[in-house]
């Protein structure tokens, strides 16, 4: 997947949050100032009116959070490992992967999706990514 994940998105593998809407907070609070990011509040709360219509689960505790949102001028892209599942409406939640999405982007930011959602697929990535000692390894297992 190294084609299809930005570069410089960063990762945390000790997110402590107590709810939903918190974690998707926290892992946007990491793309706060990045490159695409026009304005990062209306980012926020795109993502969290997405996920009062249809939470994207992938289930065994994934959740991919998104907006396709003009408050970002390209695709940006966080990924987060909670210390403790985080409740996300009703599921509980432990990796989060959190995507903004420019309107003119839509076609490349499926493609990225799907490539990662296959990845996921697979119980011993998720695994593997669970026990990730570090934000580099994070990264590897999802490129490899």
């Amino acid at each position: 997947m190294p084609s299809y994940l930005p570069p410089d998105s960063p990762i945390t593998l000790d997110l402590e949050v107590a709810g939903e809407e918190q974690a998707i907070r926290s892992v946007a609070a990491f793309l706060e100032g990045k490159a695409g990011i026009r304005d990062h509040e209306s980012f926020i709360h795109a993502v969290l009116e997405r996920q009062k219509i249809n939470p994207p689960l992938l289930g065994r505790g994934i959740a991919l959070p998104h907006a396709r949102t003009a408050a970002v001028s390209e695709i940006v892209f966080a990924a987060a490992r909670c210390r403790t599942p985080v409740d996300f409406s009703g599921t509980p939640v432990s990796l989060v992967f959190l995507f903004g999405v420019p309107p003119n982007r839509i076609a490349e930011y499926l493609a990225m999706t799907a490539a990662l959602a296959r990845r996921l697929r697979d119980p011993q990535v998720v695994a593997d990514l669970m026990a990730a000692p570090d934000e580099a390894s994070f990264r590897s297992i999802l490129e490899a």
